[in-house]
């Protein structure tokens, strides 16, 4: 299956780097044919319309479960269709309000239509690999 880990993770972050590395080598180890964007970098070229399945990992907010990060819905409006798309949502703990800020993210992605199968609170880089083998 053609799988995008859509990050919005921290670059200068040693535990967000291993987080991607074990989330994309475990989805690799299961078969999928996977492709890691940042969602800061690469937002002009990401066109979500190629792939089967999205995987949107985003560092939960340490102070509010309601802020998202303001790309997310601009990227799922305007990257191509995703209405009818298989996804999850993959949230890094961080503070007290990870469940919540888990709850805003799937409830944007089905807002444009994304159908979520998956979501977890990640707690580190080895529960990564665990929650990697199941993007898909």
């Amino acid at each position: 299956m053609r799988t995008l880990i859509l990050s919005f993770l921290k670059k200068d972050s040693d535990k967000h780097q291993k987080i991607l590395k074990n989330l994309e080598a475990a989805a690799v180890a299961k078969g999928h044919i996977v492709d890691v964007k940042d969602a800061k970098l690469d937002k002009e070229t990401i066109r979500l319309s190629f792939y089967e399945y999205i995987a949107i990992v985003v560092p939960a907010n340490p102070f509010s479960g309601k802020k998202i990060p303001a790309l997310l819905p601009e990227i799922l409006a305007t990257a191509g269709s995703v209405s009818g798309k298989k996804g999850c949502a993959l949230i890094v703990r961080s503070g007290l309000f990870s469940q919540k800020f888990c709850n805003t993210v799937m409830k944007k992605m089905e807002k444009e239509g994304m159908l979520v199968d998956y979501f977890e609170i990640i707690r580190n880089p080895d529960h990564a690999t665990y929650v990697g083998k199941k993007i898909g």
